[in-house]
């Protein structure tokens, strides 16, 4: 009884753990798996060892059987043990005096059945849209756009994008998981409610993100006004060079040139109407844009003794530049933006093309205020649609990618000879421009993911424009306070090539536990209390999954930190668990599945096992 309690007890351990190995005695190889381990267990509980072959040992058996229909396991187990009697009662008992079978009741011991069970997760997929996702995904050199780079199942955006999909489609039924979208590139795009200038009825405009405690100077900065302005830059460069101007800051616009500064504000503001709205409208000259009441005609002293464009455009919007009300916002930050514009193009190694950046970040302050200060730190500007140039924006290097999946921006536009032609070609796609890619948050929708698994499968996936981690993680910090599950998830999928300078202020934040940060965040009950997330977590935590050949295989840590740098010694802090690799849609696909799904055991009688 004694053996037979200890080898029951056995198997039941040892179905459960053959139910984490979970290789449903696929072939021989499997099933010899499932044996060893039944056997270590058993072993470990018994007095009487016995063989690893049991092939020939003879005094024990084990058998192992899976299920599919039911997903249960059953061991069973049988073993020669000692005599119920001594040797001196040979003589008196005859055959009782003799070694026995004893096995376990495989009716009740020895069986467990799989299941998978969900606890509430939000999961937040934070994807690269930068240029560089365009590569074939075992072109380990390749780091630049291209649309031929490859067939598009082989490009590392578009496998990313059915691997998306498909995994939303596999948890869609699910009422206690759901999705979040963080596309990104230099900033992470978001839908505005602003209207399309060409269609508002079949055209979307855009936005940009970012989410960052700026310097003393920089947090001043209405960005949303100078997202589609000029400032002349190159008129203070050159003054600059010839010493006239000392300090981009200090320097006097307004006095001595101040119908400069007016005249580029207002002329590119015309420009734009005349080289992109006009055209998207089928207006292709100065006379159509006044009599559809788009610009207005200046008379000749205006424009002479006030510095201002023949025509002014777009009069009734709020950041028109010459509105009264906008006067102060030029006069008190002109000068800011015209550092801060110097400061993104400098190649400065600690800069990039974003104005949050290295010099105008305060990483302490930004980590500090990481929930309370989410509302005031998260920073969106109105995106001018247009091809990349700094005609129409001081901010063009930021959230391209929408750009590049609407055609406003691709090989073609970028390898025409003059801005002119540029302007034409975009302009024949604006008035069906959609948001796309953009971030699609978490809702109280019951078809949240159903309506955002459509929202993918529909949309155009072409990336473009640099890349910058760092922002799209903590641009997803408002996006998972917002959420009310019990578990936190974010899953960042990029070919990890982040740009110069995005590099050099990841690793600050890195190296000052910003991943910490955010998970502990999540999970405060402090936070909750106060406001500044919608519900404490019981867990949160951040994958990183690399699309790139040269992560697979690693085996040591010194390879783990050569591949993936900060995020595995920082942010993991060398936890190889949240770190993976994927060069093709099934493995990023089974990989993404891996980390979402929980597994479980549980006991059952055989006879119950239905």
């Amino acid at each position: 009884m004694r053996d037979r309690a200890r080898i029951s007890e056995a198997t039941n351990e040892a179905s459960l753990a053959i139910i984490a190995l979970n290789n449903e005695n696929a072939d021989k190889t499997a099933i010899e798996q499932n044996r060893k381990m039944a056997l270590n267990y058993i072993n470990y509980f018994v007095y009487q060892k016995i063989s690893d072959d049991l092939v020939e040992d003879a005094d024990a058996s084990i058998n192992i059987e899976y299920n599919k229909n039911t997903k249960v396991y059953s061991i069973a187990y049988k073993q020669k043990v000692d005599s119920l009697t001594s040797s001196k009662d040979k003589g008196k008992v005859g055959e009782l005096n003799q070694s026995m079978i004893v096995s376990n009741k495989t009716e009740s011991y020895g069986n467990t059945k799989k299941f998978n069970r969900y606890d509430s997760f939000d999961i937040a997929l934070i994807a690269d849209f930068s240029g560089s996702t365009t590569c074939q995904y075992d072109d380990t050199s390749c780091n630049e756009y291209s649309s031929q780079n490859g067939n598009s199942d082989q490009q590392r955006l578009q496998y990313m994008k059915k691997a998306i999909a498909d995994i939303i489609n596999q948890f869609k039924g699910s009422s206690e998981i759901k999705f979040a979208l963080v596309p990104y590139d230099i900033g992470v795009p978001v839908q505005q409610n602003t209207e399309n200038l060409v269609d508002a009825e079949n055209g979307e405009s855009y936005g940009c993100s970012v989410m960052y405690k700026l310097k003393k100077g920089y947090d001043e900065v209405d960005y949303n006004f100078w997202a589609n302005k000029n400032i002349a830059y190159a008129r203070w460069r050159n003054l600059m060079e010839s010493g006239e101007i000392k300090n981009y800051l200090d320097y006097d616009y307004l006095g001595k040139y101040a119908n400069t500064v007016t005249y580029y504000l207002d002329y590119f503001n015309y420009f734009y109407y005349s080289q992109i709205i006009g055209p998207a409208k089928d207006l292709n000259n100065d006379s159509a844009l006044v009599r559809e009441k788009l610009c207005r005609a200046r008379d000749q002293d205006e424009v002479l003794n006030m510095g201002r464009a023949k025509y002014a455009c777009g009069e009734d919007r709020p950041d028109y530049p010459l509105r009264d009300e906008n006067k102060k916002t030029i006069e008190s930050q002109y000068g800011r933006v015209v550092q801060l514009y110097d400061l993104m193009f400098s190649g400065k190694p600690d800069v990039h093309y974003s104005f949050a950046n290295g010099r105008t970040i305060d990483v302490q302050a930004t980590l500090d205020t990481l929930f309370s200060g989410i509302k005031s730190n998260t920073i969106t500007f109105n995106r001018p649609i247009s091809p990349t140039v700094s005609d129409f924006s001081p901010f063009f290097g930021m959230c391209q990618s929408p750009l590049y999946s609407n055609n406003i921006m691709s090989e073609e536009v970028i390898n025409l000879p003059t801005n002119h032609q540029r302007f034409l070609e975009a302009s024949k796609h604006i008035g069906k421009f959609k948001a796309f890619p953009r971030l699609v948050p978490f809702s109280e929708n019951g078809n949240h993911n159903s309506v955002l698994l459509d929202y993918i499968k529909n949309g155009n996936w072409q990336p473009g424009g640099g890349t910058d981690t760092m922002t799209a993680l903590l641009r997803t910090v408002p996006v998972m306070a917002n959420g009310y599950a019990n578990n936190k998830m974010m899953i960042i999928i990029t070919d990890g090539k982040d740009d110069v300078g995005a590099d050099i202020l990841r690793d600050v934040f890195l190296n000052k536990g910003v991943c910490q940060e955010i998970t502990t965040g999540l999970t405060s009950i402090t936070n909750e209390n106060s406001g500044y997330i919608e519900k404490a977590a019981n867990t949160a935590t951040i994958h990183y999954i690399k699309l790139d050949p040269n992560a697979a295989n690693l085996t040591t840590d010194r390879q783990y930190e050569l591949v993936y740098g900060k995020w595995f010694t920082k942010c993991m802090k060398g936890n190889r668990e949240y770190l993976h690799d994927a060069q093709d849609y099934q493995s990023l696909f089974d990989t993404m599945k891996k980390i979402i799904q929980t597994e479980t055991g549980n006991f059952v009688n055989k006879d119950e096992s239905d």
